[in-house]
């Protein structure tokens, strides 16, 4: 069953989908985690800002029938051009967090359900609706068995 929670709501909120144990967290795959979830967090945001400003420049302006030149001196252009060097940069980022993710290792259970959480991001449900139900479901279990051990 897909969960009721949008997709942003569930991502951002999977580093505490599972109680701590009131002591710091000893488990660097929750703060890697946490980290490469809010720079996708920030990425979408930029996406939806992008596309925003792209459908004004295509609705008043003809976007896509403008010389390079006539792009240029728009104004919009520039804003463009900023958030695409900042997606740019995110990107690189989380990609080479992802590496140190992907070889590190989950030491408690909310380390594991924060490594769930960046891979639920990674399967958009558009490209591969299984896996990305398959991956919320294990972090709703492991909520679940989490709950129960601290019965």
């Amino acid at each position: 069953m897909p969960s009721k929670l949008p997709r942003g709501t569930m991502l951002s909120s999977a580093p505490a989908l599972l109680p701590s144990s009131g002591k710091p967290d000893t488990d660097d795959s929750i703060s890697g985690c946490s980290e490469w979830l809010e720079r996708q967090e920030e990425q979408e945001e930029l996406v939806k800002k992008w596309q925003k400003i792209e459908s004004h420049l295509i609705d008043e302006h003809r976007w896509f029938q403008l010389s390079d030149q006539e792009c240029a001196i728009l104004p919009e252009a520039a804003k463009l051009h900023a958030i695409s060097e900042r997606l740019d940069e995110l990107y690189a980022r989380n990609q080479r967090l992802l590496t140190k993710l992907s070889n590190g290792v989950a030491t408690t259970p909310r380390g594991v359900a924060c490594k769930l959480a960046v891979a639920l991001a990674l399967v958009h449900p558009d490209e591969n609706k299984d896996a990305h139900r398959l991956i919320q479901s294990a972090l709703r279990d492991a909520e679940n068995i989490s709950l129960k051990i601290r019965e």
